[in-house]
């Protein structure tokens, strides 16, 4: 499977080509103006083809957030695991995501605003990848502090977290004024918010 992360050129696969065309017109047209018809004929295949791969537009979004959602957690857990003290672990991961989210907004919009209310099995999606974005804060953390600090108190907080990077996101991303440089100023904040939550745990 192509990577859908950064692309910008249609795939030659018929399944990858759904994905694209999805992404492109799901961001730019918006989910509810986006028909079959208009993904079948940007992608350039068959209605046919499309339902042999999908039930129908709303399977589309699940299936190409979960496919988005794999790529990013991969990136992100990749930043992680590359630093060796918690402080840059949460700062490297955390600029990673946003990095993404700002060069290809795309894919910000779709897993932040333009999936929302769609449906409930999107939603469920949507809370699914939280959660593991949420508990990949948890395991990085949860060596690093003391026994006293209670696991609920450590999920909690990293749930939290994770809602706190999201609406940064969201406020920022489509921003004209947030430009590369800025990349590291939220990430760095974010990291503070988030290191200071966890020492106040401890």
């Amino acid at each position: 499977m192509m990577q859908m992360l950064f692309a910008t050129e249609m795939p030659k696969e018929a399944r990858e080509k759904i994905f694209f065309a999805g992404l492109q017109l799901f961001t730019t047209e918006g989910f509810k103006n986006t028909s079959v018809l208009h993904i079948v004929e940007m992608a350039r295949v068959s209605k046919t083809t499309f339902y042999q791969n999908f039930s129908s537009k709303e399977d589309l979004i699940v299936r190409l957030f979960e496919e988005l959602a794999v790529e990013i957690i991969e990136e992100v857990k990749e930043a992680f695991q590359q630093e060796e003290r918690l402080t840059y672990k949460a700062y490297a991961g955390i600029r990673r995501y946003v990095e993404i989210c700002f060069t290809d907004p795309k894919v910000a919009n779709l897993i932040l605003v333009e999936s929302v209310g769609i449906s409930q099995e999107v939603e469920e999606v949507r809370r699914a990848v939280y959660r593991q974005l949420a508990d990949l804060v948890y395991q990085t953390v949860r060596g690093e502090l003391p026994q006293t600090v209670s696991e609920k108190d450590i999920v909690i907080v990293s749930q939290a977290m994770v809602g706190a990077i999201n609406e940064v996101v969201i406020q920022n991303f489509n921003q004209p004024s947030v430009e590369g440089a800025d990349f590291d100023y939220l990430a760095r904040l974010l990291n503070r918010i988030i290191i200071g939550s966890f020492v106040n745990l401890a």
